[in-house]
């Protein structure tokens, strides 16, 4: 598969060499999901149908809207310039392109996806001062206030009680870390610092070629939350699970499975949410009883931005390559989206600063 990703990519730059740098590394990431896909479902990306690439948005719908349609135009580039090849010969597409456009596939109609930023923002029109309990901000980046957070804490989900305490571990970890979900089903026991409270964890978004010294990084917790963890994961969790081994192995787990895949973590965030009054639906954003909501502002992915901006803004011991560091970004830019612009601040700094 990679080296198939190789032979695209070549041909990328020859048949379209103005493409931008950052454009050409969006496709290296996304067009390897999509062969990592194929890869699993033993699938030939060359012989790839349009049910296939149907199946790929199906199993991403999870995602942000935005997120989904970048994926699948990363497909249609990936079969467009393999289609258009005329130098490698074993860049051939046995059954042709299987989404070439609107007819064959299209998001909005198809799937309810927005994938245009502008009309995604059009469809959820909001800021932060239609909800309320959300920090002003910076850009477009909706962000709760800790306080908010934290109700959900004790508002999640169970039937018994060891399944309520490993769905508060799960909420409180995913506020304390900043993880995304798929990253929280992969934290490990052995992977945790009990001394430093922190868990080393494998980044969900770079890989090791491009990232390979930010491909694992280390996040942390507070020190009141290690015996509340410690807990669970050396007394209760081998109990509650009959598939976890004692002190190894995944820290979230269910009572049949050895590890809680992100999209049942998510789903455990956004009903607590619910039974603390901070959910809201995002779209449509005013439902009727027989509409589905499509939705939720509450997510672990909003958790992770108010986390984020919880650090760059709220914690001056924190300083923003830190963030970075713990949030797993890429660059030091897409931390910096989460900057709060604060004049006043600003002037009382510099005073200070100058004395």
């Amino acid at each position: 598969m990679e080296e198939l990703l190789g032979r695209y990519l070549s041909s990328l730059q020859q048949q379209k060499e103005r493409t931008k740098e950052s454009t050409i590394d969006t496709r290296r990431r996304e067009v390897r999901y999509w062969l990592a896909f194929c890869e699993s479902n033993d699938i030939d990306p060359l012989a790839a149908t349009t049910e296939d690439v149907k199946g790929y948005i199906q199993v991403n719908t999870h995602l942000a809207d935005t997120t989904i349609g970048s994926y699948y135009r990363s497909v249609q580039s990936f079969y467009s310039i393999v289609e258009n090849d005329a130098a490698d010969d074993r860049l051939e597409l046995a059954n042709g392109h299987p989404c070439p456009d609107k007819r064959t596939i299209d998001l909005k109609q198809d799937y309810d996806i927005f994938e245009n930023k502008a009309e995604y923002k059009l469809q959820h029109d909001l800021s932060a001062g239609d909800i309320e309990g959300v920090r002003d901000g910076a850009g477009e980046i909706l962000a709760l206030k800790p306080e908010q957070v934290e109700r959900l804490f004790d508002s999640v989900p169970g039937k018994t009680r060891p399944t309520k305490e490993r769905n508060e571990i799960a909420v409180r970890l995913n506020w304390y870390t900043g993880c995304r979900s798929v990253e929280l089903s992969r934290l490990r026991i052995e992977n945790i610092d009990w001394d430093e409270c922190s868990i080393n964890v494998r980044s969900a978004k770079l890989n090791v070629k491009e990232h390979s010294g930010q491909i694992r990084r280390d996040v942390y917790f507070p020190e009141e939350f290690r015996f509340q963890l410690k807990r669970w994961c050396t007394r209760v969790r081998h109990s509650f699970s009959s598939a976890a081994e004692p002190n190894s192995g995944r820290i979230l787990v269910t009572t049949h499975k050895n590890e809680m895949p992100g999209p049942q973590i998510n789903n455990v965030v956004k009903q607590a949410a619910r039974n603390a009054g901070v959910q809201r639906p995002l779209r449509p954003p005013n439902p009727t009883p027989d509409d589905e909501v499509k939705e939720w502002f509450v997510t672990t992915h909003r958790i992770r931005r108010s986390a984020i901006s919880h650090w760059v803004n709220d914690c001056e011991s924190l300083d923003l390559h830190q963030v970075r560091r713990i949030a797993g970004h890429a660059r030091i830019q897409q931390t910096m989206a989460y900057v709060e612009d604060d004049d006043a601040q600003i002037a009382r700094d510099y005073q200070k600063a100058m004395q």
